[in-house]
């Protein structure tokens, strides 16, 4: 009899090793999948900030330089030239383009020719242009996870 119940103690302690197995495991995948889940998640916010945060940058430098002569759509409406201080004996035009899968912003102080690839990087894009609309300016700006479309209101509109 004693040979049973040693068995039976036996057969009972690996079944709960084996639950206590089965726990850790679950609880092992249901971490590993929790923390892709998180990753994807902070991967897809730091996107979206970046993106944002690069229209904001866009749409600020634009109202920043809201005067008469500041803002001028060149030809294409791919490109836009801002001027903070038209009046100025020595103004300073930002250029912000499209190149090469990139919106990019250029600053001098004449409107000299320049390498398209020597401003710096705004954002990634597949597409940027701008439009002027009563009252304002339209910008479509094409991303790989959609596109954008919004308007900014000026003041002064040539």
């Amino acid at each position: 009899m004693s040979n049973i119940s040693a068995a039976k103690r036996g057969s009972s302690s690996l079944l709960v090793l084996f639950v206590v197995f089965i726990f850790v495991l679950c609880s092992l995948f249901l971490i590993l999948y929790g923390a892709y889940v998180y990753t994807n998640i902070r991967d897809r916010v730091d996107d979206d900030f970046a993106r944002r945060m690069s229209i904001s940058y866009i749409t600020n430098k634009i109202r920043a330089c809201d005067v008469r002569g500041g803002v001028v759509v060149n030809e294409g409406n791919s490109s836009l030239r801002l001027c903070a201080e038209p009046d100025e004996a020595q103004p300073l035009y930002i250029m912000i383009y499209y190149h090469e899968g990139s919106i990019m912003e250029y600053v001098t102080q004449d409107l000299e020719p320049f390498e398209p690839e020597d401003g710096e990087v705004v954002m990634k894009a597949d597409s940027f242009s701008v439009t002027p609309v009563p009252g304002g300016l339209a910008v479509d700006v094409g991303t790989d996870k959609g596109d954008i479309s919004y308007t900014v209101s000026m003041k002064c509109v040539d």
